[in-house]
């Protein structure tokens, strides 16, 4: 029996056994029991289902601010989590405008994973960002930032019960 440091409490192989991920696959997919892969000493890498991520990611939840606009007219939403923000003429607008930042943003956080990784406001936005990446289409994500009772594409006007 191996020294407690060296048992693992999930399933790690190497990634040469990786190659042939299909196995691996349905395990951490399919049956949902995720499996570290690991690449020389150091590098380690888990292959878990999305759904198991998703509820993972659960709690950070997203609040979107829906700020009317008086003087001229339409509305700003702001995602306190990300520091992001659009403006429309309609909450509609509005909308669909959040959701392609949201996107655009998402994009540009992974592109820029290297120099974000050291900013600390950058980091806290991790696990926002994540879930927001898991989204597998408008509809979705316009439910992780609106809540389910938003639609996409077409957005109702009605804003959002937060």
């Amino acid at each position: 029996m191996g020294t407690p440091e060296s048992q693992h409490m999930i399933r790690e192989v190497n990634l040469t056994t990786a190659r042939n991920l299909s196995p691996l696959y349905d395990e951490a997919v399919r049956d949902e029991h995720p499996v570290i892969i690991r690449r020389g000493r150091r590098e380690r890498g888990v292959l878990s289902s999305r759904e198991q991520q998703l509820r993972l990611l659960a709690p950070y939840e997203l609040l979107v601010d829906v700020i009317p606009e008086d003087e001229s007219g339409g509305y700003t939403l702001w995602v306190r989590e990300l520091d992001l923000g659009e403006h429309g003429v309609t909450l509609a607008e509005a909308r669909a405008a959040l959701l392609d930042s949201v996107r655009s943003y998402v994009r540009y956080f992974f592109l820029r994973w290297d120099l974000f990784q050291h900013l600390p406001d950058r980091v806290a936005q991790e696990p926002y960002v994540y879930r927001l990446s898991l989204a597998t289409d408008d509809h979705e994500l316009a439910e992780m930032l609106f809540g389910s009772r938003a639609t996409a594409p077409a957005l109702s006007s009605a804003p959002p019960a937060r």
